[in-house]
């Protein structure tokens, strides 16, 4: 009974490593996010922002947005090179073996909560992109909600 319980407490203890570490690189982007100043002198809670890779996986593109509870969102980006280190190396680490890995990627983080949220595209280039024809609703769609 007690190796079982010794497996079992081994097995949680690296899945809890696994969620640590993943947690860990989130809260990475977030600070190179932050370094960046493009949020400075802007009041918010949250942000969305999506990141594009290129076909040799890095990140070559960004677009979101900063929330204030019930407020109109306020959009950003990031120039790529000041946030390629932390978003490739997440980009990597949740790449299974083999795949060419995410097209895009939407990160969430609500400064309040301290949350963090994630969502990959793997064939859809479309996927949370922003047109005139859509810009009412997918800044909506778009807003994270981490409360």
């Amino acid at each position: 009974v007690q190796a079982v319980f010794v497996e079992a407490a081994t097995d949680s203890n690296r899945e809890a490593k696994g969620m640590s570490e993943n947690l860990e690189m989130m809260g990475e982007i977030v600070k190179a996010i932050l370094a960046t100043g493009e949020l400075g002198g802007v009041k918010w809670d949250e942000f969305t922002i999506v990141f594009e890779f290129d076909d040799e996986g890095d990140v070559n593109g960004s677009y979101g947005y900063s929330y204030e509870r019930a407020v109109e969102a306020n959009a950003f980006a990031v120039t790529p090179g000041d946030v390629s280190s932390q978003v490739n190396a997440y980009r990597e680490n949740m790449r299974i073996k083999g795949d060419r890995g995410m097209i895009k990627m939407l990160f969430q983080s609500n400064r309040v909560t301290r949350k963090v949220n994630a969502d990959f595209e793997y064939e859809n280039p479309s996927r949370w992109k922003v047109t005139p024809k859509n810009i009412d609703t997918i800044v909506e769609e778009l807003r994270p909600n981490l409360w």
